[in-house]
């Protein structure tokens, strides 16, 4: 039999700490709502930059 020498779990690992678009797309979608809403100075890349930034943060929290 032939086996793999590719490290196990590093799909895992990467899944973890990195959001789907999908999931920014959607955070982003609510801090530009109040980014509006309050007035605040600020654009969607930068609301893209943030959400990827919470998601990312609060992955790691969840993961410990």
């Amino acid at each position: 039999a032939i086996k793999s020498s590719a490290p196990k779990n590093t799909s895992l690992s990467v899944s973890l700490s990195e959001p789907s678009d999908d999931e920014i797309r959607v955070r982003a979608y609510f801090i530009s709502e109040r980014r509006i809403q309050l007035a605040l100075p600020g654009d969607s890349d930068r609301d893209w930059i943030e959400a990827r930034r919470q998601l990312v943060e609060e992955a790691k929290r969840n993961a410990s």
